[in-house]
């Protein structure tokens, strides 16, 4: 996460910038402006707000690459009176949204860049953005190993009860069968893992899960066989068929019109 910020950041100055610059890092521009346009304060540090925090580490490798940082909260009125107006690139995250007129706002001034530190851009107007000639970026690979990472803590804790054992634990209860309120905990291993899209974060959970044991089946309408067979995972041809099949379903999608209530109790 800590250089994908810093190379996202470079990048999109850059690339606002109609400068020519290879491709570093794992950013990618969601829109860029239709014509390149200026970098107000040229040849000075640019100005970078972070708005939502970053580890120490990521702020200081976007001041080694010579960008004059800021860390501090916004509110929204700030946002549309035009805060961002003082600062080349913000970074945020999940807790600041940018609606239009705090883009427009932000643009009157030296705004050329909106970085999102992760993965969805649902709290930023990117058409918004894009009237107003703000590119916006994300780091679409930095937390895969993380949501990787906590899928399994997930499964982990669904399998053996956990949360229901520590709670029982905390209130002197050890809820192990034949206790009252006890329930047997089940192996991962040779347990079928139904995955509901096929993207990275899908594709590093069914590398984890293989190595447990399970067998690992997926379906995406997007997913193909020659990305799935090396992995050994089998592509089910519905929705239907992998909750039939599986006896742990994981979500790997994107929420839409034809993701929404895609997982119900009529799944059950």
């Amino acid at each position: 996460m800590i250089m994908c910020v810093s190379h996202m950041i470079s990048a999109a100055l850059a690339l606002a910038a109609g400068l020519s610059l290879p491709v570093v890092g794992r950013a990618r521009a969601f829109r860029t402006p239709s014509r390149p346009i200026s970098i107000s304060n040229s040849g000075a540090a640019q100005r970078v707000l972070v708005t939502d925090g970053l580890a120490p580490a990521a702020l200081d490798a976007l001041a080694a690459g010579g960008a004059d940082v800021t860390s501090r909260s916004l509110t929204e009125d700030e946002l549309c009176a035009g805060a961002l107006a003082a600062y080349d690139a913000v970074i945020i995250r999940s807790a600041t949204t940018l609606r239009a007129d705090a883009l427009s706002a932000g643009a009157a001034g030296r705004l050329r860049v909106v970085g999102r530190a992760g993965v969805g851009v649902d709290n930023i107007d990117v058409a918004g953005a894009h009237a107003s000639g703000v590119t916006v970026v994300n780091t679409p690979s930095a937390s895969t190993a993380s949501v990787v990472e906590m899928t399994l803590a997930l499964l982990f804790a669904a399998a053996r009860n956990l949360p229901a054992a520590d709670r029982g634990l905390r209130s002197g209860e050890w809820l192990k069968p034949p206790a009252r309120g006890s329930r047997l905990g089940s192996e991962l291993a040779g347990k079928n893992l139904g995955l509901l899209g096929f993207g990275r974060i899908a594709r590093g959970v069914a590398a984890a899960a293989a190595a447990l044991g399970m067998r690992v089946f997926a379906y995406s309408p997007h997913a193909a066989s020659e990305t799935a067979s090396p992995l050994g995972v089998t592509l089910l041809p519905s929705a239907e068929e992998l909750f039939c099949t599986c006896s742990h379903v994981s979500l790997h999608c994107a929420l839409t019109p034809q993701t929404r209530l895609l997982v119900g109790a009529a799944r059950r």
